[in-house]
């Protein structure tokens, strides 16, 4: 039997699968509200921008030349341009996810298993955090750090429930599985070899149907890398100004290309 149906269907849609396509790190606070941006250095130093793109430190607007402006303007779009990625491929790869178990669980135990019902619960409530994490109830892209446990830019805090929705679900299910698998045998006269070939036959079909949809995740993913390395570059070159000397918010590693 195709065993691994289930952590195929995991490994294909689960939100850390597109989060490491590099690894970012938020160091520090930073806050983007009402279309303004506001970082807490480690000096305690509060950075602001506002939808003017003008630049603010401690309350006092700074003077800058063309090349620092540009710099605070890559800087201000590039965290504007990174929220609503983030929260899309969150939002997909939820949603590929469960499009991809409710085919593998409806395939064992039939559209009315209450499991599958209670796991649509789960991963809805999943989704809604998601948005609030990146939008505010006017529609406006928000961002607070705090919201990203261990300076995850995912939030680990997402993928441990949705790890703990799919074990509830095989939990919950399991004497259903086995019953379901039963029957398949009884109904193929008990030759295993033939159940096996079903459910490979399955599996194949399954990965077939989110095959497009993960590589577009994938794609994204790759975009918002793409999106905070040039956020990252943004910020080392705005250090040189004086009294931006400790921003150092955003880590972006294993990014192969920079733009």
């Amino acid at each position: 039997m195709r065993t691994m149906i289930f952590a195929g269907a995991l490994a294909c849609c689960s939100l850390p699968a597109f989060a490491n396509q590099c690894n970012v790190e938020l160091n520090g606070n930073m806050q983007l509200e009402n279309n303004v941006l506001v970082v807490t250095l480690d000096n305690d130093t509060r950075l602001t921008i506002d939808q003017d793109k003008t630049l603010y430190v401690d309350g006092i607007a700074l003077t800058l030349d063309t090349q620092q402006q540009g710099w605070v303007d890559n800087y201000y779009d590039g965290i504007n341009q990174a929220a609503p990625q983030a929260a899309a491929i969150a939002t997909d790869a939820v949603a590929l996810a469960s499009t991809a178990l409710n085919e593998v669980f409806t395939e064992l135990l039939g559209s009315d298993n209450t499991a599958l019902a209670d796991l649509a619960d789960k991963l809805r409530n999943l989704d809604q955090q998601i948005q609030y994490n990146f939008y505010a109830d006017n529609g406006n892209i928000r961002l607070h750090s705090e919201s990203f446990e261990n300076g995850g830019f995912f939030g680990e805090q997402w993928e441990a429930q949705f790890e703990e929705a799919i074990e509830d679900l095989v939990t919950d299910s399991i004497g259903h599985l086995m019953v379901a698998i039963g029957t398949q045998l009884i109904f193929n006269g008990g030759d295993m070899h033939e159940f096996e070939q079903k459910m490979e036959r399955f599996g194949e079909q399954m990965e077939q149907k989110v095959e497009y949809q993960a590589e577009a995740l994938e794609k994204k993913s790759e975009e918002l890398c793409s999106t905070l390395a040039q956020v990252d570059y943004a910020e080392t070159q705005l250090q040189q100004i004086s009294q931006l000397a400790e921003l150092d918010i955003i880590q972006v590693y294993d990014q192969p290309q920079r733009m």
